[in-house]
């Protein structure tokens, strides 16, 4: 019988004998009964106090060996020459692979490294990922005390341990370090042999709140009477020991007195309990000195599989979120001050554009423009029943603030959003695809210089363009706006997105192919979704760096893939691929250095597509060659030529039901195989599919493509809304003699040997000019055409021609 199980037997009131404890016998048999329990309580009080000293000396040595190596740690981030690195890596995000060798070669362990500017703690906290909180709790600490204290994060769904550091300038901080190591720099430090008491655990706890158990040896339950807890300097871990409810007790004559003093008690209990009926005992005679924490609800280990194992034994945790009433700051203070930390800009009716909304960060955007567009895309999805909202941003150092007030926008309205961070353009229409609701912004400037930034907005599988997009402005000004509560969840989609592409394109054999991101954000996907087809993958610039310190991130500039050209030359490599800003174009190069424009790729995806769709309908916009509606005919096919503009085109697919569509930037459109929207990854994985199939190199099979002379975009810069005034006009004055005009965007002349077209974009106040002919008469003979009359429209254009 267990003793939880025992009860206590009350003789009847008959039984009872008054003089029965006054027998001798029964005195003399109680004396002994004393003293033979004394004895032995003072033997188990000895071994208790012993096991105790034992444990709590083997804690300050775990909770010593614990901190040499968190100080190892924070002496690295406080070390000049790091600092000196940070601080030059902060003003030149390309010295950011010299502070991770340097600290690599220091800590072998290194898993991240992350730049803050000086007003980190002002952002967003959707933004900064699972531990946003964390990071900014720590970055709170290295504000007031120059670095922060050590402890364990969350960090990609991984555990390590984390530090932040001050960067100081002359003039004060210049921004944060965030370094974080892999766990085993602090757990491995704490490989304790089993004591005597039980139990001794690794924790993390600011004092405030239930601890984290990291790691730990024996049995936890060995702590439900009482723990101490040992500090680890400079750090958030604690060593736990059990603590005795009876080795601060009992001791010499004190331990004698309590020991008679609890006999008597015992004995008078037990006369006492004569008079009642039958009852349980408690199941203890003391309560915990200390609180307990509460239990952990897993005791999954700390390591990944591929990391060495724990020794026997020992057990690892994972660290539960982290509330927000977790925070040592003051969460009202910070948001004061985010508040005025800048002059907020005006609403601008010329931010929103033909088909996206665009705008230069501090004169036209900003986090409260970006909020009030979050209201009305929020309000717009609830209208539309197109909920929940996925929010997504390139690598712009303007993106995670615009990010930030656009979350905080839509989630004001009561719709939901779903943040799925830095990622490129086409991951972001696919995780809007993929959350059923066909909802997504992303916020991005595109190939447009550092200082714009923008947001491309779908709802419910429709790309906004025209009258959608001015109607978000209407709105706007109306106040037609919803207000709630909106839930925000953060998502990792990355390794969905390449799954989904390798699940359905694999090479028939295996191509080099060398892949310049432009240190656009396509460098966080773009070389592992190549490799995962079967592509031998060199990346070139694949570091996201919002100030584009290499060169311009758009492909459809020649000048932009001269160092493209040289590293295919260089690595022997079948082909060379470029995406722009948000990794949503494709521009090709080949071996010889031929620049293989969008509308001759185009030739190839059609004539594919053709074979398993005959008849349908290819869509290419304005800018392409003459060259291909021919060959669209040929694989039997229907062309159609439409305006230039990513949504636009997407629209237009929709209403025709098109597999494929294209645009001379190097946007292209798969409804085949795919969901009908732009992205540059996906566009370079079905290329190399269709020359993996060819047994020709694959510079040969570009070669055979149908060709041309011809101009790449040509470009006049003009002032904002001009060039649109001037197209208009260009559009009533314009005449080409012998040639057929278009007029659905800008003007296109098609003459018998080539044409020639002048747009307005709706990116950039500029003129876009192309030309393409049989030859390079008939090619100056057109331009020679359009600068005549450009010039007889405003004679001072400085024309590129």
């Amino acid at each position: 019988m267990s003793s939880r199980d025992r009860r206590v037997w009350k003789p009847e009131p008959e039984a009872r004998n008054p003089s029965f404890l006054l027998r001798p016998g029964v005195l003399m048999l109680l004396g002994v009964a004393l003293m033979a329990g004394m004895g032995y309580l003072l033997f188990i009080g000895s071994a208790a106090e012993r096991e105790y000293r034992q444990a709590a000396a083997q804690g300050e040595r775990a909770a010593a060996q614990v901190s040499q190596a968190v100080q190892g740690f924070l002496a690295l981030l406080r070390d000049e020459q790091t600092q000196a690195l940070a601080r030059m890596a902060a003003g030149d995000r390309a010295k950011l692979e010299e502070l991770r060798g340097h600290l690599a070669g220091r800590v072998p362990e290194l898993r991240e490294v992350r730049l803050y500017d000086e007003k980190i703690y002002l952002s967003e906290t959707a933004l900064l990922g699972e531990s946003a909180f964390v990071i900014l709790d720590m970055v709170m600490a290295a504000r007031r005390d120059g670095i922060s204290p050590a402890q364990m994060l969350m960090l990609d769904g991984q555990p390590g341990v984390g530090g932040v550091v001050a960067l100081n300038g002359e003039d004060g901080a210049v921004g944060f370090m965030l370094v974080v190591l892999e766990p085993e720099v602090v757990t491995a430090q704490f490989n304790m042999t089993l004591p005597k008491a039980g139990y001794i655990g690794l924790e993390q706890s600011n004092g405030r709140f239930a601890a984290n158990d990291i790691k730990h040896f024996g049995d936890r339950e060995r702590i439900e009477r009482g723990t101490l807890r040992l500090p680890v300097a400079s750090s958030l871990f604690k060593v736990v020991i059990p603590k005795s409810g009876q080795s601060a007790l009992f001791g010499g004559i004190p331990r004698l007195v309590a020991f008679l003093f609890g006999a008597g008690l015992l004995a008078a209990g037990l006369i006492r309990s004569r008079r009642r009926t039958r009852r349980e005992l408690p199941l203890t005679d003391t309560e915990p000195d200390v609180p307990v924490p509460a239990p952990e609800a897993s005791d999954a280990e700390f390591s990944t599989a591929d990391r060495a194992a724990p020794a026997a034994g020992a057990v690892q945790a994972p660290l539960p979120a982290v509330s927000l009433s977790d925070l040592s700051f003051d969460a009202d203070e910070r948001r004061r001050e985010r508040s005025a930390a800048a002059e907020p800009v005006a609403l601008d009716a010329s931010i929103f554009r033909a088909y996206d909304i665009r705008g230069v960060v501090g004169e036209t955007l900003d986090a409260g423009i970006a909020r009030q567009i979050g209201q009305a895309v929020g309000s717009l999805a609830l209208e539309r029943g197109a909920g929940p909202v996925v929010v997504g941003r390139d690598g712009r150092h303007s993106g995670p603030d615009l990010a930030a007030g656009l979350v905080a926008g839509i989630s004001s309205t009561g719709c939901d959003a779903i943040v799925i961070g830095a990622v490129p353009t086409g991951v972001l229409y696919f995780a809007a695809h993929e959350a059923g609701s066909g909802s997504g912004v992303m916020v991005t400037g595109s190939h447009n210089p550092p200082d714009y930034n923008g947001f491309k907005i779908m709802v419910g599988g429709a790309t906004l363009a025209g009258e959608d997009i001015e109607d978000l402005h209407r709105r706007l000004q109306a106040g037609d706006l919803r207000t709630g509560e909106g839930g925000v969840e953060r998502r990792s989609v990355l390794g969905a997105y390449r799954d989904r592409i390798a699940g359905d394109i694999q090479l028939a054999r295996p191509l080099k192919v060398v892949a310049d991101c432009g240190n656009g954000i396509g460098g966080v996907s773009a070389a592992e979704v190549l490799r995962s087809i079967g592509a031998e993958v060199l990346p070139l610039f694949d570091e996201v760096d919002g100030s584009f310190p290499n060169h311009h991130p758009d492909p459809s500039e020649p000048e932009n893939l001269a160092d493209l050209i040289e590293s295919v030359q260089l690595m022997n490599a079948d082909l060379g691929v470029a995406f722009d800003g948000d990794a949503d174009r494709l521009g090709v190069v080949t071996p010889a250095g031929e620049i293989v424009f969008a509308d001759r790729l185009m030739m190839l995806f059609a004539r594919e597509i053709l074979a398993r769709n005959p008849g349908a309908r290819i869509i290419y916009d304005v800018k392409c060659t003459g060259h291909l509606d021919t060959v669209i005919r040929e694989a039997g096919g229907e062309p159609e030529m439409w305006k230039t503009g990513h949504s636009l085109i997407k629209n237009r697919m929709r209403e025709t039901g098109a597999p494929f569509a294209g645009e001379m930037s190097g946007h292209f459109f798969f409804k085949d195989r795919w969901y009908g929207f732009d992205c540059g990854i996906y566009s370079a994985a079905r290329l190399l599919e269709i020359l993996a199939l060819d047994e020709r190199p694959p510079q040969q099979v570009l070669a055979s493509l149908p060709n041309s002379v011809s101009t790449p975009e040509l470009k006049v810069p003009m002032q904002e809304g001009q060039n649109h005034a001037f197209v208009r006009e260009f559009q009533q004055r314009a005449r080409f003699e012998g040639a057929r005009l278009s007029t659905i965007d800008g003007v296109r002349a098609d003459f018998p040997e080539g044409w020639g077209l002048c747009r307005a974009s709706n990116t950039t106040p500029v003129l876009v000019l192309r030309f393409d002919a049989d030859s390079a008469a008939a090619l100056e003979a057109i331009q020679e055409a359009f600068r005549e009359q450009m010039l007889a429209l405003d004679p001072g254009l400085e024309l590129p021609f």
